[in-house]
């Protein structure tokens, strides 16, 4: 009879030895395509702030003069910078592999963007040549926005997978994007929010 409790506790421990190495390895998976999917992420993300900046920096201008001029020789001004796609994410990520908060932060960008879109259409139809105030003042604001949220959800990606690469590599030590936009956004503050 002793026998038996002794092979049947044998059976036990090994099965439990067996889920537990199981359950480990699933999870050291998961983690690593966290890891690289949070790499790629990141790096989409970044590119993304980076096009949104360009549009935050489009005064309607070039070298200081309006940038458009009518057949009649009126200036007025002109976007200099399309209005980027919302981030295209890689087709390779494992998007049950994040965690889940930063995975809806990420996949809720594109529709932001697209909101955003919709908001500057709307306040372009309602600016006024020859400077459309009301329409950069959208675009600046918005794009400000968005490329805040990238920036800020690239950065809780590094921090939550521990990837130590802090990924920008400006020229200028001095820029940092984030404060940029944070300064943008304080200086349009007051007006119309996207």
């Amino acid at each position: 009879m002793m026998e038996a409790w002794i092979g049947l506790a044998g059976v036990i421990v090994g099965s439990f030895i067996t889920i537990s190495k199981d359950t480990w390895l699933s999870w050291i998976e998961r983690r690593r395509s966290g890891s690289y999917a949070a790499i790629r992420l990141t790096s989409t993300l970044e590119e993304y702030a980076d096009k949104c900046i360009d549009v935050v920096l489009d005064d309607g201008t070039a070298y200081g003069q309006p940038a458009g001029r009518t057949d009649d020789g009126q200036e007025y001004h002109a976007d200099q910078v399309k209005l980027p796609a919302p981030p295209d994410y890689p087709d390779d990520i494992e998007w049950r592999s994040l965690n889940e908060p930063l995975m809806h932060r990420v996949l809720a960008l594109p529709n932001m963007a697209r909101s955003t879109d919709r908001y500057i259409d709307i306040a372009a139809e309602h600016a006024f040549p020859p400077h459309y105030e009301e329409a950069f003042e959208a675009r600046q604001k918005g794009y400000a926005h968005l490329g805040l949220e990238a920036l800020e959800t690239a950065k809780e990606l590094r921090q939550h997978y521990k990837i130590n690469a802090k990924g920008r590599t400006d020229l200028n030590d001095d820029w940092d994007a984030e404060a940029f936009l944070r300064d943008r956004l304080a200086k349009l503050k007051g007006t119309v929010q996207p």
